[in-house]
Formats: C-alpha cells, structure tokens, sequence
C-alpha cells in the first residue's frame, strides 16, 4: 500500500489531478473536505461540537449547518477559523487514519488544503498541486462563483507556497493541459507500477 497526501491552495486544480489518479490509477481517493461535511451533519459529533462553539445562527431553518454562513464566519473572523479548524481537524484526522487502516487498496490519496494540519497518518510522499494565484482566482470565479476579494481572502488563510514547497516530495504543475497534468502523473507513478489494466 502507498498513502500520498495531496495537497495544494484552493482553486489550485487538486480535483482534477484526483480525477485522473481515481479513473486511470484506480486510487482510492479521500478528501478532508467530504469528511468534515459528514462529520457535520445533524446527529454527528462534529455537529453538535460546532452548534456548540458557533451558536444557532449557522443554522438553517431544517437545523443543518449553512455551509455558506459557516463558510463567510470563518473567513471574516480568524477566531472563528481557529475554533472550527480545532473542533473539525481531529475528527477528520481520526476518521481518515482508521479508513487507511481498514483499507485494501495499492494506492491512497488523502486530499487536504491546509498544511499547518497535525495528522499523524504516515504518508509515504507529500505532493503539492501548483498553479499560479491568477489561473486560481479564475477557478473559483468560473467554477464557484467567487469574487476576487473571497478568493483572495482565502488564499490568504492557507499556507504560503514556500510553506507547500517546503513539505512536499513532488509539485504537480497544474496551469497548463490536462495532458501535461497526465504526462506528471505518469512520469511519477508508472515508474512504481501503479497504472492498473
């Protein structure tokens, strides 16, 4: 078995990098965001931990999280990030962890964009999908809808390049084709025998 965490800022294109590792290297893929929304989910403990620490007024009239309320708190506020980003990354961790352990699969990607994270899940590489803050911002307009400001906001709640570059094996180049993005993946993995038939 080999774990690669995969990492990246938002809007840098880790989606289509997992895509192209699922379907043409058929890795099991976990991503840190889908697990924290599970993990606050009515009736889970992330939940109840968050309502807690935030109050009703995240709430939807049905009781659920509003993610985009949430979403706003937490980057407006740096208190509020720090508190969620302390309820949720140990569940998420914890969650993760036991998922590998249980796991059959040759190749796992854990996908997660913030590095100061504490995970002690033995990652055999670090890889860090790159593209330049410009081809992000217009990511996220395109594919999100978010106005530069928000996107510039968030890229400044998540760690610095040098940060990514300083922890990470391998940079995936992801501002130019989807085939220069295959090409890497390639490149990195056939070499191991990864490609499955």
């Amino acid at each position: 078995m080999r774990v690669i965490g995969l990492t990246g800022g938002v809007g840098a294109g880790k989606s289509l990098v997992l895509s192209i590792l699922n379907n043409e290297y058929n890795a099991q893929v976990i991503k840190a965001d889908e697990v924290a929304r599970e993990l606050m989910e009515q009736g889970r403990e992330g939940y109840e931990l968050i309502t807690k620490a935030l109050g009703e007024n995240i709430l939807k009239p049905d009781g659920s999280i509003d993610r985009q309320i949430l979403s706003k708190c937490i980057f407006q506020d740096d208190r509020i990030r720090k508190a969620v980003d302390g309820i949720i990354h140990p569940l998420v961790w914890k969650f993760i962890k036991g998922k590998i352990s249980s796991s059959q699969e040759k190749l796992i990607v854990v996908e997660f964009a913030i590095m100061g994270e504490k995970a002690d899940i033995g990652y055999d590489e670090m890889w860090y999908v790159y593209a330049s803050e410009q081809v992000r911002i217009r990511r996220l307009f395109e594919n999100r809808g978010y106005e530069k400001e928000h996107s510039e906001r968030i890229m400044a709640s998540q760690a610095a390049e040098s940060e990514y570059l300083a922890r990470c094996d391998r940079v995936i180049r992801n501002d130019g084709s989807i085939e220069e993005i295959r090409n890497q993946l390639a490149q990195i993995l056939n070499n191991r025998g990864q490609r499955e038939s």
